[in-house]
């Protein structure tokens, strides 16, 4: 986790730096952190963990709003974050990370993953008055996330082959 905070205190954003992507080691320290996030056993402690994730996230998108993968993992933390805090303050966490996903999506429109955890959101959401869920929209969305899932892997199989 420090090891984020470090990276991005020392990379502050400049005009070049919004317009590049974040690097992958970024990217791989909040998929690690995201992993020992969900390990952990005790409900508080996951709580802060997600915290400080979100607040990394958050100054990762603020680095590199024009990275997909960063948006993705933005929403994803987003998600995890508010299903361990719940009620009216989870479900401002999850808007966040619906705009988030949808984000990674207009960045990189051929990835799956972004319309996988969309429709993951939308369904584990609840409907309207209360939240934005909608059964029919994430059914279309995980759909068209594993056809392009499915596409992407069928690709890279034919290009080793």
């Amino acid at each position: 986790m420090r090891h984020i905070f470090s990276v991005i205190e020392t990379n502050a954003p400049t005009a070049t730096a919004q317009a590049a992507l974040a690097p992958e080691e970024y990217i791989s320290a909040v998929q690690d952190q995201w992993g020992n996030a969900l390990r952990c056993d005790f409900g508080r402690a996951r709580e802060a963990m997600l915290c400080k994730l979100a607040e990394s996230t958050q100054d990762l998108v603020g680095s590199y709003p024009n990275d997909a993968k960063a948006q993705l993992w933005h929403g994803v933390v987003l998600t995890g974050y508010a299903k361990c805090l719940g009620g009216v303050a989870g479900l401002q966490l999850l808007k966040q990370a619906k705009a988030a996903l949808n984000q990674a999506i207009t960045l990189a429109p051929q990835d799956g993953a972004a319309y996988l955890y969309l429709g993951l959101l939308y369904d584990s959401t609840p409907p309207a008055p209360y939240g934005f869920g909608d059964e029919t929209l994430a059914k279309a969305l995980l759909e068209q996330g594993l056809a392009l899932t499915l596409n992407s892997a069928t690709a890279e199989k034919q290009r080793t082959a």
